[in-house]
């Protein structure tokens, strides 16, 4: 074991002033709930007092209003880029010290694409799959007696590769908490977001369509020995791409697969191309073996990889785990990274070490 949790290129990064905010305001919007007490003022007048809580659920409103102000201060700024010659008219991370600055990933913010995020907070499919989402993470908790999986405590049994041959850029996750994937549902804790890019950091070629991907229809591959325990195929690829989420999906992971490669190690790949998935369930796999291809399926903004390791063959009720690869990483802020097993960060190229 020979890299750092934390990320070398930021080890020092706090939380930003409106990320803090965004979460302080959840949080007071969860004291909304006492307000009904208020309904029990008949029985003791004392409780009327409780009804001031209804105020707290405004507080749910202040992270969606940061979302929107971001969504306008990222299409000026994408503009700028173009007006300039800067940019391919995608935009960076906001961030200036950002390990991802460096990256323009396809999507072009702007208020309708933001309420339409908003908006799919009642989507039926996915109301339903948050519902699930979050009874799996309290199961997840209680499993694990509310001690999760950290760095510090887990060590695998399995050697694994990156699921992808040549180099891919990791564009969200870390095992560092301040670059995590998803530091929520703890079955993303430890998950990553794969792309491609070119020498400016693009992430497509200024062409249209799903396409224009550099990552979209890559081949994928098993990242080591293993049972496939759950291949789902059959979801679209979404057509658009710069940051549309498609309306019609029914499976937040789109097409995905599920590989279970020693007792409570079940890796996970989402978003595949439909119609590529090459494994069923119940079919064994080699490391390196071809599973399916990138796509754009289900919960995807643009055509990405989603990766991650969890501790049970379930989707919703595992617990993320901290892994180490078979890479070499490299960071245009940094001299490449030549390890063998290593953890990996955002904002990372990653290559896959061949000697298997």
């Amino acid at each position: 074991m020979t890299s750092s949790v934390t990320h070398p290129v930021d080890p020092s990064a706090e939380e930003s002033l409106v990320d803090r905010v965004a979460r302080i305001s959840l949080l007071l919007g969860l004291l909304g709930p006492l307000g009904f007490l208020g309904w029990l003022q008949d029985v003791y007048w004392v409780f009327e007092i409780a009804e001031i809580f209804y105020l707290f659920f405004l507080f749910f409103f202040i992270p969606p209003g940061l979302v929107l102000l971001r969504g306008f201060w990222n299409r000026i700024y994408s503009v700028f880029r173009q007006v300039t010659g800067t940019g391919h008219g995608g935009t960076s991370v906001i961030r200036k010290n950002d390990p991802r600055a460096w990256i323009e990933i396809g999507y072009e913010p702007g208020p309708f694409k933001t309420l339409q995020m908003l908006a799919l907070f009642v989507h039926p499919t996915i109301a339903i799959r948050g519902l699930f989402q979050t009874a799996g993470a309290i199961v997840a908790y209680l499993r694990h007696g509310g001690r999760l999986p950290r760095p510090e405590t887990f060590e695998s049994t399995v050697e694994y590769r990156p699921p992808f041959d040549d180099k891919w850029t990791v564009l969200n996750g870390s095992p560092d908490k301040q670059y995590s994937h998803s530091w929520f549902p703890p079955r993303q804790r430890y998950a990553y977001d794969f792309v491609i890019t070119d020498d400016t950091g693009s992430t497509q070629d200024g062409g249209d369509g799903v396409e224009s991907f550099y990552c979209f229809d890559e081949p994928i591959w098993a990242p080591a020995d293993g049972t496939v325990v759950r291949a789902k195929d059959g979801h679209r690829d979404h057509h658009r791409t710069t940051g549309w989420i498609d309306p019609l999906q029914y499976r937040l992971a789109g097409n995905y697969v599920v590989i279970k490669h020693a007792e409570n190690e079940y890796s996970f790949f989402a978003h595949l191309k439909q119609g590529s998935i090459c494994v069923e369930s119940g079919d064994h796999v080699k490391r390196g073996e071809s599973i399916g291809r990138c796509g754009h399926s289900g919960n995807s903004s643009e055509p990405h990889l989603h990766f991650h390791v969890q501790d049970h063959s379930m989707p919703y009720i595992g617990a993320g785990l901290p892994i180490q690869f078979d890479a070499a990483t490299n960071h245009p802020d940094l001299q490449s990274n030549e390890c063998t097993q290593t953890y990996i960060h955002c904002g990372q190229t990653v290559t896959h070490n061949m000697y298997d």
